[in-house]
């Protein structure tokens, strides 16, 4: 596990927002999206790279991603374990790395790299005025919409959303997009949990966590597009893990 560079307490102490964005292959990627969001970063921002990949890929991210970060006011860190771990894993290991080192952090925000997330609603996100404990960027509200993905995403990730919600009662649009904002309180909630999944189900999981805490949600629409770089790194294995993950949360449920 590598961090760098490494930031001295005065520069920990300042950090108020995190933003964690899991990558695994995505040097290509990444950088349009730091280009974009770096520049408006503020001096309490933290940008945190959840690598995946291995040391060459890794390397590779750190170049491209250092260029275009020249110019922003926040602050940036790098994270790799050179081991496909798992887009929950990732941000865990996220979350607990900033609640331990940054103590005066407010929020953790997760969000793809993959371009999927526009850096206006990443931004939106961010700098929403109002307190809530886990405020998710929805692709199913009313002036929300989803740009680019085939027909077969669509109705499975838009029937997933219709039953996973109703199933476990929880009061939200979208449980599986990763464009999220979390509070402390959120964040010390779910790392006090032993995780269940590893994946992108570990979304669910953590909204689960956050109602069973009794802690406030919110949504805000975004604008999701299917990315143009690079392949998507969810294989059927994910696919079918995500599916028996749920079907262990319905079994704690039941």
């Amino acid at each position: 596990m590598i961090y760098s560079p490494i930031l001295d307490n005065n520069a920990r102490e300042r950090v108020e927002t995190v933003i964690g964005i899991p990558t695994y292959n995505e040097s290509e990627s990444l950088p349009k999206l730091i280009k974009q969001i770096a520049p408006l970063l503020k001096p309490s921002d933290l940008i945190l790279i959840l690598d995946d990949s291995d040391n060459d890929e890794f390397q590779r991210t750190i170049l491209v991603v250092e260029s275009e970060f020249t110019y922003s006011l926040g602050k940036l860190l790098f994270n790799n374990v050179e081991v496909k771990s798992g887009r929950g894993t990732a941000i865990r290991r996220g979350m607990s790395f900033s609640y331990k080192n940054f103590p005066n952090m407010m929020y953790f925000i997760e969000c793809d790299g993959d371009g999927s997330h526009q850096p206006t609603d990443i931004l939106s996100i961010k700098d929403y005025g109002l307190n809530c404990d886990l405020l998710i960027g929805s692709r199913y509200l009313p002036k929300s919409k989803i740009l680019g993905w085939p027909i077969t995403r669509r109705i499975f990730s838009y029937l997933l959303n219709k039953i996973i919600p109703f199933v476990f009662n929880l009061p939200i649009t979208d449980v599986t997009n990763g464009l999220r904002r979390y509070s402390k309180k959120a964040v010390n909630a779910i790392l006090h949990e032993n995780p269940e999944n590893s994946g992108f189900i570990y979304l669910t999981e953590q909204a689960l966590i956050v109602k069973k805490n009794g802690l406030e949600f919110k949504e805000l629409p975004i604008n999701f597009v299917n990315r143009i770089i690079g392949n998507s790194s969810v294989s059927l294995r994910d696919v079918l893990l995500a599916l028996k993950g749920l079907l262990q949360l319905l079994l704690h449920k039941i």
